[in-house]
């Protein structure tokens, strides 16, 4: 089910180290990569891996994830975006080896935000789902079980495309690569 999915998606920065099995994908981010933007202070990181398909209208996306050891800023999760200007990702997120995040970003007119929610440690499974309305208002939620869904933040890109690129994105800003397995994805 996972590769019949999976047949019409394409990569913007194809990660290195990608393995298809029964059990997932597994894939690995190189060292330095992420997804942030800050055009005041001049910062631009757009080399993240992000594995995708162009959708239009209302749908939802979601994506199961079994994260890897986490490693300071490593990044595992859902990402849509308009352009390298209008993008938006959630993910599994620690800092300074401290207590693991789920995190979104927002990036309209190259100005990335962040807002962080405190996620239960040792999670071995975590699900996150993207709901766009016709309206082009999306949602972005999150799930430890797969079944009860946290909304964690509603907003609207202020890109004028019609077609948005909506899958999944790993990245790892430190000097590591990291690893994680993507369990499932599906669009509705």
């Amino acid at each position: 089910m996972l590769l019949e999915t999976l047949r019409d998606f394409e990569w913007y920065n194809e990660a290195e180290e990608v393995t298809f099995s029964d059990r997932g994908v597994k894939i690995t981010a190189a060292p330095g990569t992420d997804f942030w933007q800050d055009v005041l202070r001049g910062h631009h990181k757009d080399n993240g891996h992000f594995f995708f398909a162009p959708r239009s209208g209302a749908f939802t996306l979601t994506v199961c994830w079994q994260p890897g050891i986490p490693l300071d800023f490593a990044q595992c999760g859902l990402m849509g975006r308009a352009d390298e200007n209008h993008w938006f990702k959630i993910s599994l997120m620690s800092k300074n080896g401290g207590m693991v995040n789920v995190c979104s970003v927002v990036t309209n007119s190259g100005n990335s935000d962040m807002s962080l929610a405190p996620c239960a440690a040792g999670t071995a499974e975590i699900w996150f789902r993207l709901k766009k309305g016709e309206d082009g208002v999306c949602e972005l939620s999150y799930s430890t079980n797969g079944i009860a869904y946290i909304p964690l933040r509603r907003f609207r890109l202020l890109a004028e495309k019609n077609t948005l690129a909506a899958g999944v994105f790993i990245s790892s800003p430190s000097d590591k690569p990291y690893t994680a397995l993507l369990k499932s994805i599906d669009f509705s």
